[in-house]
Parts: C-alpha cells; sequence; structure tokens
C-alpha cells in the first residue's frame, strides 16, 4: 500500500451489513425472510434488489441479482453495477458503519492524500459512502448513516435512489445519525428469530496482508490471534460486538459466512427443532465453551451462522484438529 502519511482512515462502529450477489432474487429473498426472519425492509426492482434486516439499521443483509454481465444504473444515470461485475454468486460486499458523516470524509481525505485506490463515492439516500477492494478483492464500503428514521424514507418497493455523492464538498456533519436503541423486528413464521449481524468471516491465503489492510485502512484492531497466525480476530469501536471480523488462513481467498446472534440456547435449539420439522437441512452445528450455533446453506450454498454467545473468551489455538475447519468455529 505504500508509505503512510496518516496513522488512521476509517474507523468503524460495527459491521452494519453484508450485501449478496444471488442467482435469483426472489428464492434468496424468501429463504432469508421464510426461513433465516430477516425481515424484508424495501425493495428496489431496477436494481434487481432486496434488503433485509433485523431493525437494527435499514438492512443487515442486501442481496443483488447476479448482473450476468449487464451493467445497472443508479439515479441520474450513475453507473453503479458495472457489467464486468456480480457474474457469480458470493459476497457482494461488506459495509461497515462509521459514527458521522465527518468521519467518513476524513477517512476519504486520507485515501486520497496516500494515494490509495477507491471505486466510487455515492449517496444511498440514507448514507453515504466510500467503496474500495482489499487485498483479495472482497468489495468493502464505509458509510454513515445520514438519516435517523431511515422507515420513513425507505419501505416497499423503492425507485433507484442511490446517486453519485462528493465528499470533498460534502457538508460533513458530526452527530452521530444512526438509530442506538432500535426497534427488533420479528418473523413471526420463520424458524430463525436473529436479533443482530454480528461478524463476518473471510478466508484468505495471506493473513498478515488483509490484517494490515483492515487495521490501517479499515481502522479495525486485533483482539484474538492464533499462535501461528493462522487466524486473526478484529474489532471496531462500538464494545458491544466483541468482534466482527475473522480471517481464516485458507488456499483460496474466499467469503466464508456472516454471522447472527440470537437471543438464548431456548430460541436456537426451538429453531433447531422447527428447522427440521420443515425438511430444511442444518448443515453444520458447534457445540464450544464461547458459543453454540447451527449453520444454513441459502440456495446459491452461501452460508450464514446463527448462534448463541455462551461469553467465554475464545481459545483459536484449541481450534485445529476438530471435526469442522476454523472457519466454522471461531
Amino acid at each position: 500500500m505504500g508509505e503512510m502519511r496518516t496513522p488512521t482512515f476509517f474507523r468503524p462502529r460495527r459491521l452494519g451489513h453484508v450485501n449478496l450477489w444471488v442467482t435469483s432474487l426472489e428464492r434468496s429473498e424468501r429463504f432469508y425472510n421464510e426461513v433465516c426472519g430477516l425481515t424484508i425492509e424495501f425493495t428496489e426492482p431496477g436494481l434487481i434488489a432486496s434488503f433485509l434486516g433485523t431493525g437494527h439499521t435499514p438492512h443487515d443483509l442486501g442481496m443483488i441479482e447476479k448482473t450476468d454481465g449487464k451493467a445497472r444504473y443508479g439515479r441520474d444515470g450513475l453507473l453503479q453495477l458495472p457489467a464486468g461485475i456480480g457474474l457469480s454468486a458470493g459476497l457482494n460486499h461488506l459495509a461497515w458503519e462509521l459514527d458521522s458523516e465527518a468521519a467518513l470524509v476524513s477517512g476519504f481525505k486520507a485515501l486520497k492524500a496516500n494515494g490509495i485506490a477507491f471505486d466510487m463515492t455515492v449517496d444511498h439516500q440514507v448514507a453515504h459512502s466510500v467503496y474500495m477492494s482489499d487485498p483479495d478483492g472482497n468489495s468493502v464500503e464505509y458509510y454513515c448513516d445520514t438519516v435517523r428514521d431511515w422507515r420513513k424514507v425507505l419501505h416497499g418497493p423503492m425507485d433507484l435512489i442511490t446517486a453519485a455523492w462528493d465528499p470533498l464538498t460534502a457538508e460533513g456533519f458530526t452527530e452521530g445519525r444512526y438509530d442506538e436503541d432500535p426497534k427488533i423486528r420479528v418473523v413471526a413464521n420463520a424458524p430463525v428469530h436473529p436479533k443482530r449481524l454480528t461478524h463476518a468471516v473471510l478466508v484468505t491465503d495471506n493473513v498478515p496482508r488483509l490484517t494490515e489492510f483492515y487495521c490501517t485502512v479499515g481502522g479495525l484492531h486485533v483482539v484474538g490471534a492464533s499462535a501461528m497466525g493462522e487466524i486473526v480476530l478484529l474489532a471496531s469501536s462500538h464494545a458491544g460486538y466483541p468482534i466482527c471480523l475473522a480471517l481464516c488462513k485458507g488456499e483460496t481467498p474466499a467469503f466464508h459466512h456472516s454471522a447472527f446472534e440470537i437471543e438464548s440456547e431456548s430460541a436456537l435449539d426451538a429453531a433447531a427443532e422447527e428447522l427440521s420439522r420443515r425438511g430444511v437441512e442444518v448443515v453444520a452445528t458447534t457445540d464450544l465453551r464461547w458459543k453454540r450455533s447451527l449453520f444454513l446453506q441459502d440456495p446459491d450454498g452461501i452460508l450464514t451462522e446463527y448462534y448463541v454467545a455462551r461469553g467465554e473468551s475464545r481459545n483459536l489455538d484449541e481450534l485445529h484438529g476438530r471435526a469442522l475447519p476454523p472457519a466454522h468455529l471461531i
């Protein structure tokens, strides 16, 4: 990345959402809503996109139907999805919530001053965003909320909402416009009832390089690492989220899964029982000192984890040699 002339870039509060490319928007939306218990907050038919969540933010999980090599445009003709991206199902981007527009603008100016490449800056009506790529090619978004009561702006099918935004001429407001006491939404008939997105897991062939990116440009800090450095746990500034990103050594860089916390072990047991009754396969389970969880696979084979934290600290050196690979066990 070259010599840094500033010690910090972005400083996220938390992982705000995960966005996926999916093969069939209708099929994936139904799975995450009816099985995984995420509320459909709003849709964007012109982008072939749907946004679902627990109530913490405008969406914990976004999904866009893959492009098949055809570009898609946002408001005012903005090239939002170039033809060369979104060719297969998988991770679209990880999105990191910042405290304010001033923090986002400051981070963007630091990128410019250090000659670090970014992809685009946009106005999503309820958020301003800077997009770039990490060293493995994963797309990452750094954003600030611009509207506290976002449900008044985004609900149901929406026209194209994304336009260009220039951080260098932005107001740069300093107050946080995120909801500090959100009303959690529950899909009553779903087997699973997640209460919040907490973290994501990436597999990488170069853990030190990816750690450097997420600690310098990404503003996270290391809170755990295995003795040999094959696993690194990273946290953001929000004390309520013990980890927000885990990096695991692997041969090929990949998005492994996103993780949602649920209320209790009894809720996890009830979810497992109802999933079994409906014939929905639980592809993996964990029972560790620091968590119990189950994993589901969406129609494209993408994993999500639903877990209960047990309050014990993670001993990463205990993970090797278990039946499941470390990326499942964090």
